[in-house]
């Protein structure tokens, strides 16, 4: 590779005269004077942008390089000292070219260069069999493969890149409306299935079916337009043909993500609810709806005596704060009035074991003194509700303060012997009842309409104390999940689903799908991100609760076109929507690979997707961009060398796109191969579309089902009902903020 320097090799160029880091300058030979040379069984680029130039830099090893810019100067610019410019006769013509890595003969290219070109190295053009090295992708072993993405519209040659790199990590496609991105998710995919598919079959035997590549490829098709291109093999029955507004489709069959598998983030955000004061009480809902739906009848006592001994320790608590403060800063009045409630509690429980004997739950030897230590407490002095009320007409607030002598030393007593006995209580209740451990994020079917009902929200209030102050701070939730439930654009949440177990099968496919097209077009906008967001959760949690031996086992690759509908950066006033479905994906980006799901994201405008999911991206296929505001953010992620590649971004034809990242040997521009059959993304072609006798545009059609949609009605005539009414209350006259 390196040239005989005392003849002129054919493929030289020109020599170096620049040398600055990762950027050299090559002076061209006078005799270049077109943008190609031509050399035995050879024609060749020579000034293209983008094309590549290499350096013998050691024997047997070449740096590479890539034309990043072309000039010519009919003058040597004056030093610093002088005033004057020299004329040239003949003018220089000088390219600028940057680094990217290096040859070495029967090796791989190796991304890097560890030794750079000298002054007066030459410049050389590459032969077929370097160029090759350049743009095509050398498997390491045999657990990986080059995957063609298509030809250099400079030199014609595949450029190819490693399948595993490609769809392990993030890969971002980026690019204008029209330049081709789901020209170029479709194309990838397809060549991806195509190498998968053509795989002989290997020497043992699956038992009973015949094999199959494992590969999934989770498509979020947010303008419906993938279902062309990934057609299904067998129409079944089920499928339908007709999209309906509010509805989302997997493969062609309507897919629900019911409420109850949003976990309590989702569900807070769902329902906008206060961190404050509203929070609390929606866990506690959404937790006894979920154990309600999961007990049996025959051990609903059980359920209901574990909450009232949980009221039981939560009074316990309560009285172990206020009585360690004994120095007088003590509510006392509190104090009596949770002794009062402590009493009532457990004459409850009394009655529940009862009714609970024959299943051989029985109450603690040391429940038969619970109401002498009661009373012992009372008669050393602890007020009434008419004393309390004398010392507050009095103001007397020192006393009305202070637990009086002696008090405080039996309450720390009395909580200090009872509490580990209704926690062992506790315990042997769930063990003989069998009871599940429920929490609210416990994927628990359940009937959304459950949440409408105000007395989960009287119940759940009730354990934290000041009930009718909380009811009042959690009406604007209680309005708002009224609202939601009845909003047909959210019924996606609210209808249907099936089992837990339907619907992991319908997001992943069943054994043979190998693209699910997931086409969420139908959705409305404020809808979209909440979709999304469950989804991709879904889909890590899946991956996440693996075993780790398991984790890597058949990867899933999630698809998320149009993704700045969804993954916005942050802002402050945003919807809580958009808040989930970006922290969901920033999560999958930085965590996914470890757990076998990797993300293509697909967008026009770089500068509306989350930075953090950007700069996770691996590798990157940007088409053209024309927005200078785009094109600056975009080069804020990429490496410094990569940056000047970008310039070409506006001029790019459709179809065409840089290639950057690990997964490539060299950052190229390639045309990506045209997929077959093609994504449903064509651009409109307006004077053939507008000649006389063409189809027109049916509003009528259209009509039709968004009046259906919004008329309030269902199918079947019949009208929506609230299972309970609850009063209505402006959201101006509370503050949702207001802690209780």
């Amino acid at each position: 590779m390196v040239p005989d320097l005392g003849v002129k090799n054919v493929r030289e160029v020109g020599r170096v005269i620049s040398v600055f880091n990762y950027r050299v300058k090559v002076l061209l030979d006078p005799d270049v004077r077109s943008q190609i040379r031509s050399y035995p069984h050879r024609i060749s680029v020579v000034t293209q942008i983008g094309g590549y130039l290499l350096f013998p830099v050691a024997p047997g090893e070449s740096a590479v390089g890539i034309v990043i810019g072309a000039s010519e100067n009919e003058t040597i610019e004056a030093d610093t000292e002088r005033d004057m410019a020299l004329q040239l006769a003949r003018s220089r013509r000088i390219l600028t070219i940057n680094l990217l890595g290096q040859l070495r003969e029967s090796m791989p290219f190796e991304p890097g260069v560890s030794i750079y070109p000298v002054l007066e190295t030459p410049a050389l053009l590459p032969t077929e069999e370097e160029l090759k090295t350049i743009l095509e992708y050398q498997p390491r072993d045999n657990r990986d493969i080059a995957l063609v993405v298509g030809p250099s519209p400079i030199y014609r040659q595949d450029v190819t890149v490693s399948f595993n790199d490609l769809l392990a990590r993030p890969f971002g496609v980026i690019g204008n409306t029209g330049s081709g991105k789901s020209w170029s998710v479709a194309s990838i995919i397809q060549s991806a299935l195509a190498l998968l598919n053509k795989q002989e079959q290997p020497a043992v035997e699956q038992q009973n079916r015949e094999f199959k590549p494992l590969p999934k490829f989770i498509i979020l098709d947010i303008n419906g337009e993938y279902g062309s291109a990934f057609p299904l093999k067998n129409t079944e029955s089920e499928m339908i043909s007709d999209r309906e507004l509010n509805k989302s489709y997997i493969n062609g069959k309507p897919f629900e993500l019911p409420l109850w598998i949003f976990n309590l983030t989702e569900l807070i955000s769902f329902f906008e609810a206060s961190q404050a004061s509203q929070v609390p009480v929606l866990e506690r809902v959404i937790t006894m709806i979920r154990e309600d739906s999961v007990d049996p009848d025959a051990v609903k006592p059980f359920r209901r005596l574990v909450r009232i001994v949980d009221k039981c320790l939560n009074y316990l608590g309560s009285l172990s704060v206020y009585a360690a403060e004994a120095d007088g800063t003590a509510v006392s009045d509190n104090t009596a009035e949770l002794i009062s409630h402590l009493q009532e509690t457990i004459y409850i429980i009394r009655e529940l074991a009862r009714e609970l004997a024959k299943y051989k739950v029985g109450l603690p030897s040391q429940f038969n003194g619970i109401e002498k230590d009661i009373e012992k407490i009372r008669e050393r002095g602890l007020r009434s509700k008419e004393e309390y009320e004398s010392l507050r007409k009095e103001k007397n607030w020192a006393e009305f303060q202070r637990l009086p002598p002696g008090v405080a030393e039996e309450v720390v007593q009395f909580v200090a012997k009872l509490e580990p006995v209704f926690q062992q209580f506790r315990l042997d209740i769930v063990t003989k009842g069998g009871l599940k451990q429920i929490i609210a994020d416990s994927p628990i079917q359940f009937n959304p309409r459950e949440l409408e009902r105000d007395a989960h929200f009287h119940i759940a209030a009730s354990r934290h104390g000041a009930e009718s102050r909380i009811q009042e701070f959690i009406s604007t939730l209680r309005l708002r999940i009224h609202r939601q439930l009845a909003d047909k654009r959210w019924s996606v949440f609210t209808q249907g689903g099936g089992s837990l177990e339907d619907i992991l099968w319908a997001m992943t496919g069943q054994d043979d799908d190998q693209v699910i097209v997931v086409d969420c077009s139908m959705l409305a906008h404020d809808v979209l991100p909440f979709f999304c967001a469950v989804f991709g959760r879904i889909l890590l949690e899946v991956r996440t609760q693996a075993e780790p031996a398991k984790r890597t086992v058949q990867p899933y690759v999630l698809v998320l076109e149009e993704a700045h509908n969804y993954l916005k950066p942050r802002n402050q006033d945003e919807a809580p929507g958009l808040t989930l479905a970006r922290e969901t994906f920033e999560r999958i980006a930085k965590e996914g690979r470890k757990f076998g799901l990797s993300l293509i994201i697909a967008s026009q405008r770089p500068s509306d997707v989350s930075a953090t999911v950007l700069s996770q991206c691996a590798n990157f296929l940007v088409h053209r961009i024309q927005n200078p505001e785009d094109i600056e953010y975009f080069k804020k992620i990429l490496p410094i060398g990569s940056r000047d590649l970008l310039e070409q971004l506006p001029i790019l034809a459709p179809g065409e796109g840089l290639l950057l990242g690990s997964a490539v040997n060299v950052a190229a521009r390639v045309k990506v191969r045209k997929p077959e059959p093609v994504p449903t993304s064509d651009t409109p072609r307006p004077w053939e579309a507008w000649q006389p006798g063409k189809e027109q545009f049916n509003i009528g059609e259209f009509l039709k089902t968004w009046i259906h949609e919004s008329d309030g009605e269902p199918e079947d005539g019949s009208k929506d009902t609230l299972l309970e009414e609850t009063e209505v209350v402006s959201e101006d006259d509370f503050d949702d903020e207001v802690p209780f």
